[in-house]
């Protein structure tokens, strides 16, 4: 099959030294509506104390409820206004070079079905970084450190797939089998979604032909779905879903062999 790829792919060498590398995925602040404002900025000040700590944007940081949507209209801040808070919510971010990429969620995809306004795009031209933004989907190729093979020094190389997600599934079981489908069609080291508000990850391994050595070799996988800043209220409690908790997970990348885990706080 030799048409092209329409999927982004942004590229990274996130140095040589650091014997690990975090990466932490930020989605579904929902701003303008019951955002957690506290939690999401002490998780700022943690990230910029970190130097080898990056962020990855996945969706619905505005909350960008229109007339023709089900959430209430009147209950929010105007879209402009939520567009201004984001600005100034990620700048600090953006000014330290810590975001690598941002995708829109369900929730911005009304502005760009109503009006063809892609807020994703507009965000992050305001913050000076336009080249992470993507509307549909992201594949992050992640360069950490080095490992000693042989007598010379192979850099690590990690693949992360990200997208906003679609599920409409209310149990965590469900959740989970969207985040496993993304492995469906797209081979990665990492897999990341977000859209449930359910902080969720789990591994898993493939056997996949090593072509130059002829041989068979294991490889691992991690899924990772982000979590949520937005308060259980209005909309949430009317339909019946439960609390989930806020936050979002870390994916650590290890610079020193190859080598991923995730943890939830």
């Amino acid at each position: 099959m030799n048409a092209p790829v329409h999927l982004k792919t942004l590229s990274y060498d996130l140095g040589t030294e650091p014997e690990s590398v975090k990466i932490v995925p930020i989605s579904d602040l929902h701003i303008g509506s019951h955002f957690n404002e506290d939690l999401y900025f002490s998780i700022v000040e943690k990230i910029l104390a970190d130097p080898n700590m990056y962020v990855v944007i996945n969706g619905d940081v505005i909350e960008m409820v229109t007339k023709n949507s089900i959430g209430d209209i009147y209950e929010t801040l105007r879209p402009k206004e939520q567009k201004e808070l984001a600005v100034r919510f990620l700048t600090p971010l953006a000014e330290n070079g810590r975001i690598l990429a941002y995708l829109d969620g369900n929730h911005e995809h009304r502005a760009s079905k109503d009006s063809d306004e892609y807020v994703g795009d507009y965000i992050c031209k305001m913050l000076g970084i336009p080249s992470v933004y993507d509307s549909d989907g992201i594949y992050l190729f992640l360069t950490v450190g080095f490992r000693a093979k042989t007598g010379r020094h192979t850099r690590l190389v990690y693949t992360a797939y990200m997208l906003h997600g679609w599920t409409g599934a209310r149990r965590i079981g469900g959740k989970a089998n969207a985040l496993e489908d993304m492995s469906r069609g797209v081979v990665a080291d990492i897999y990341i979604m977000s859209h449930t508000h359910q902080s969720l990850a789990f591994p898993d391994v493939r056997v996949v032909p090593d072509t130059q050595n002829r041989r068979l070799r294991y490889t691992s996988q991690k899924f990772a779905m982000a979590g949520s800043f937005l308060h259980w209220a209005g909309y949430a409690i009317r339909k019946g879903y439960n609390p989930t908790p806020h936050g979002a997970p870390t994916i650590k990348l290890n610079g020193r062999q190859k080598q991923v885990s995730v943890t939830i706080d």
